[in-house]
């Protein structure tokens, strides 16, 4: 009767009184099933202590990122404030500066301009825009 069949398909180990042809060849059968079993180990070990320590890390990694971040969007919400605070600032300011009180005596003074109310200054015809004495027609008779 034959030996028993082992896992694998592997023939029982020969004996010393075993052609060395035989030897060599359960030597890498034996060298092949131990190559597997160091391979399933290997990978136990990634499933069991490696990938769990690996998401370990990046979950601390994604939070001190995050904390960063949300310092970052503070920070500029705060800058967000102190330019609106200083643009209704400045648009008061410009309210201020551009007020017909402050314009009129600068435009008399620096620019030589006349009040338009002033006895200084002839209004030649109320009624056109363009001061043409004709009644806005053209040649032809013909009104716009």
């Amino acid at each position: 009767m034959a030996a028993p069949q082992r896992r694998y398909g592997a023939s029982a180990i020969p004996g010393p009184g075993a052609p060395p042809v035989e030897r060599e060849k359960a030597a890498r059968r034996r060298g092949a099933a131990a190559r597997r079993r160091a391979a399933g180990r290997r990978r136990r070990f990634a499933v069991v202590v490696v990938i769990p320590v690996l998401l370990m890390l990046g979950s601390v990694y994604l939070h001190t990122v995050s904390a960063g971040l949300t310092d970052r969007a503070a920070l500029l919400d705060e800058r967000l404030a102190q330019v609106q605070a200083e643009g209704e600032r400045l648009e008061v300011r410009v309210s201020e500066l551009s007020g017909a009180g402050r314009i009129r005596p600068l435009a008399i003074e620096k620019l030589g301009m006349k009040d338009p109310a002033g006895e200084n200054l002839k209004v030649y015809d109320l009624d056109r825009e363009n001061g043409a004495q004709d009644g806005g027609q053209k040649k032809g008779g013909k009104s716009r």
